[in-house]
């Protein structure tokens, strides 16, 4: 009997997850598309394992200046975008790690921000980003060098 209950909960708990991330990707896509309207977008994220991470999204207009930034910080399904309107009238080449620290931002914060510059530089250089593996594929990665 509570082997089935138990079992009922997990079921339960499992479906609000996928609701409630759902809603956070909704979120995303909204204000994605907001800043997409306003000029070009530059990401940035921070993964955060037991520490809050961070998704920057700044839109940029045809001379590289920040016209508008939105962040979504923290460890729960909870999060939604927010405002940050520090950086705007900056120039996106500009941007580095000291001007955040000025600004007062979190260390993940801060984070994304320098990977949203970075990826910027590389694809405006031509490079491309690679996507990191998940935890998945690194685990097979070392299973194939045993």
């Amino acid at each position: 009997m509570n082997l089935i209950v138990i079992g009922i909960l997990f079921v339960l708990a499992f479906i609000m997850q996928y609701a409630f991330t759902l809603i956070q990707m909704k979120s995303f896509k909204v204000s994605y598309r907001n800043l997409r309207r306003k000029g070009r977008v530059v990401i940035g994220k921070k993964k955060g394992a037991y520490r809050a991470g961070a998704i920057v999204m700044m839109a940029i207009d045809d001379n590289n200046f920040v016209i508008d930034t939105e962040y979504m910080q923290g460890t729960t399904i909870f999060a939604r975008f927010k405002k940050l309107d520090c950086l705007n009238g900056y120039n996106i080449e500009e941007i580095d790690l000291e001007l955040c620290k000025e600004k007062g931002l979190s260390n993940s914060l801060k984070n994304s921000i320098v990977d949203g510059v970075t990826n910027f530089k590389k694809i405006m250089s031509g490079e491309e980003i690679e996507m990191p593996k998940s935890p998945l594929g690194k685990l097979a990665d070392k299973v194939k060098t045993v």
